[in-house]
């Protein structure tokens, strides 16, 4: 076993000296920091190394391999899919653990390139030729460093790894197509799916209906549009044979019970006064006997948000500056161990300062890892609801408990979370726990990925839009952009840290106006390790500290000389400003600053733009003192 170094960087230049093409990668993001792709055909030189590892620009940043020309890795990300490479793929000494699965180190092979190949639905990805894979010694989100194993008696050279064949590749890329729910018989598929669609017809199913179940016939080289016209053609030839034709379709008992309950009811709303309000169980996101989602791309913190409004509802303490009585909460986290959920509400509670008796007999935490929790499946290519629902609703009304998280919420299912009809009752499913069970179901969801970075909306949440339609209130958790990362004052190589809500879908409740920005902080528990834990962040102020006095002694400076609007100007105006103030324009964060400063100066006549020729008798924009006669300021 090779330990990680103290930092990525240290680890960053074993992997250099061996050869390898690492480069600087975002501290919090699976993404270079650097136009990369030169790299696939050159060596990384000696001094551009030195440069990632002693620049500031790249201080606290992860590292990544440069796949394909050294190595080809193989990233398992769950225990089965690491199971499953080790059974059928060449033994390999040199891996790497990472915060979910594995990743398996091979040579590259001179004979046969591998291409880099992801997919999000794909159990196991390949990182070849045009990839990237982040390097051991590097700190994920969560805090869980890459850690390097190299097996005993092996010294794990990459150049004496073995390399994967183009069978090996095969391997995975069948491993990876969905399998048919439903294994054709001896007689051939066409002949099982005519019985089975008559069988359908026979029980009274509508054409929808059966259609919502062909996608699991589908057979590897066909299309679901394909296995649709099939499904059309069978459902057709079973009516016009009048197998839908039952003597009976219902008895006169089954009509009687629920001829009442279809009855018309006339409206009577009585007393306004008298209406129940709705319960709110936490803010304005959790609602008793609702649903609501929490919908972000990967590495936002959406998992360490839920898990501090879980303490702070446990303990009735406003960890994140939203008042509210104790709770019980019950997570479900299905992607972390336990002892991974244990050392990050560890840190939450060492952060805030939250004492174990405060939220002793309301919080009670369970990890997929131990056992999962799967409401529905495909069985015989029809979607089913399993008995776990039942078995958590009931615990849910054992132990009174106020919300229940699920995280993610694809783990909860085996259903084609594509398939609308499918993911409606899944989604039914948990709101009628939700409403029998007289709690909230907070459901926490994936985007698709975004693209050229990009954030993406709740409307951008992967699958079928039954789950968001369904939700009464959905928000979306978006990471700092650049932009704001300058006006905000924060570092670029810091922005990860940062993020904040917006864009919610709220059916009960107008949206709020103002958006919650949060920071990430890093929290050090007593066995050592790092934890991230969020908490309030206030967007600062540029006029704070700002006086009648500054405003004035940058309009004098701004009447002596010849400032241009051009922020890339070397008389940009800005700098003026910055002389005044004392700061120092070149920092990113002060130029961001600087430039509200100008933006609403401007906006209210103290400063104006000026369109007029230069020297060199070029029309430019300049800046000069307003007509204002004077900067009013509370």
């Amino acid at each position: 076993m090779i330990e990680a170094p103290a930092t990525p960087a240290e680890k960053a230049r074993e992997l250099f000296e061996q050869g390898l093409t690492i480069i600087p990668a975002h501290p919090h993001q699976k993404i270079p920091l650097i136009p990369w792709q030169k790299y696939q055909s050159k060596e990384v030189t000696v001094d551009e190394f030195e440069y990632f590892t002693s620049s500031a620009r790249f201080a606290n940043c992860n590292f990544a391999h440069v796949t394909g020309k050294e190595i080809v890795v193989i990233d398992a990300d769950s225990a089965d899919a690491e199971a499953w490479v080790r059974e059928n793929l060449p033994y390999t000494p040199r891996t790497v653990a990472t915060a979910r699965g594995r990743h398996f180190y091979y040579q590259a092979n001179p004979n046969f390139d591998i291409s880099n190949s992801t997919d999000p639905e794909a159990k196991i990805d390949v990182r070849g030729k045009g990839g990237i894979v982040i390097a051991a010694g590097s700190v994920h989100a969560s805090g869980a460093i890459y850690q390097e194993t190299i097996d005993k008696g092996v010294d794990g050279d990459w150049r004496e790894l073995p390399m994967l064949s183009a069978a090996d590749i095969d391997k995975i890329s069948a491993e990876n197509k969905p399998k048919p729910l439903v294994e054709a018989s001896e007689g051939g598929w066409h002949d099982d799916m005519i019985r089975y669609v008559g069988s359908q017809v026979q029980a009274g199913l509508t054409d929808e209906d059966i259609l919502r179940t062909a996608t699991g016939w589908t057979q590897p080289g066909y299309t679901h549009e394909q296995t649709f016209a099939e499904f059309k053609v069978a459902i057709k030839g079973a009516r016009d044979k009048g197998w839908d034709q039952s003597p009976e379709v219902a008895t006169a008992e089954e009509i009687a019970q629920i001829t009442d309950a279809l009855a018309p009811i006339a409206l009577d709303i009585g007393s306004i006064a008298a209406l129940p309000k709705r319960e709110w169980v936490y803010g304005r996101h959790y609602i008793r006997k609702f649903l609501s989602v929490t919908v972000a791309a990967g590495g936002t913190g959406k998992t360490a948000l839920t898990l501090t409004e879980a303490m702070a509802m446990a303990s009735g303490i406003p960890l994140l500056g939203i008042e509210t009585p104790k709770r019980k909460v019950w997570v479900w986290n299905l992607e972390d161990p336990l002892d991974e959920l244990k050392r990050r509400l560890a840190g939450i509670a060492v952060h805030h300062g939250v004492e174990a008796h405060e939220y002793a007999g309301n919080l009670f935490v369970n990890s997929g890892r131990d056992s999962s929790v799967v409401i529905a499946e495909n069985r015989g290519g029809e979607p089913i609801i399993l008995p776990a629902a039942d078995i958590i609703l009931n615990y849910i009304k054992q132990h009174a408990i106020d919300v229940i998280i699920v995280d993610p919420f694809v783990s909860s299912h085996k259903l084609n979370e594509n398939d609308n009809g499918a993911m409606d009752l899944v989604v039914k499913t948990w709101g009628k726990i939700a409403e029998q069970g007289n709690c909230a179901v907070e459901l926490v969801h994936h985007v698709r990925k975004a693209q050229n970075g990009q954030s993406a909306s709740y409307g951008d949440a992967r699958g079928a839009s039954a789950l968001t339609d369904a939700a009464r209130h959905v928000r979306r958790l978006m990471s700092m952009t650049y932009e704001e990362a300058r006006n905000g004052g924060v570092d670029e190589a810091d922005r990860w840290r940062y993020s904040r809500e917006g864009d919610s879908k709220d059916n009960l409740a107008p949206p709020s106006r103002d958006s919650s920005w949060r920071q990430m902080i890093s929290v050090q528990l007593d066995n050592g390790d790092n934890v991230g834990v969020p908490e309030p962040w206030e967007w600062p102020d540029p006029f704070a500290e700002i006086t009648v006095a500054d405003l004035n002694a940058v309009q004098t400076a701004i009447g002596k000389g010849e400032w241009r609007e051009d922020v890339r100007s070397k008389n940009w105006a800005g700098i003026a400003i910055a002389d005044v103030l004392g700061l120092d324009a070149a920092l990113a964060e002060n130029k961001g600053k600087i430039k509200q400063l100008l933006a609403v100066w401007i906006q209210n006549r103290e400063l104006k733009v000026v369109e007029r020729a230069d020297a060199s008798r070029h029309m430019r924009k300049h800046i000069e003192v307003g007509d204002a006669a004077k900067w009013m300021i509370e």
